[in-house]
């Protein structure tokens, strides 16, 4: 993802974006001992999200076969 500077010390709190990382997050992607998917959503200019995609016990349960 590169390398990551900032003016201050992060706080607790804070909030941090790493945008356009979804190549990333989908490749990466497990299901390891039935962890769940992170869902894909679009955060839209509003501030509204829209979900577009929520995994479930059956999606590990498919990966499976």
């Amino acid at each position: 993802m590169g390398d990551y500077s900032f003016d201050l010390p992060l706080q607790i709190g804070d909030k941090v974006v790493f945008e356009d990382q979804m190549h990333y997050t989908m490749v990466k992607a497990t299901t390891f001992n039935g962890v769940k998917l992170p869902s894909i959503v679009i955060e839209k200019k509003d501030g509204s999200i829209e979900v577009l995609r929520e995994f479930s016990y059956e999606d590990f349960k498919g990966r499976l076969s």
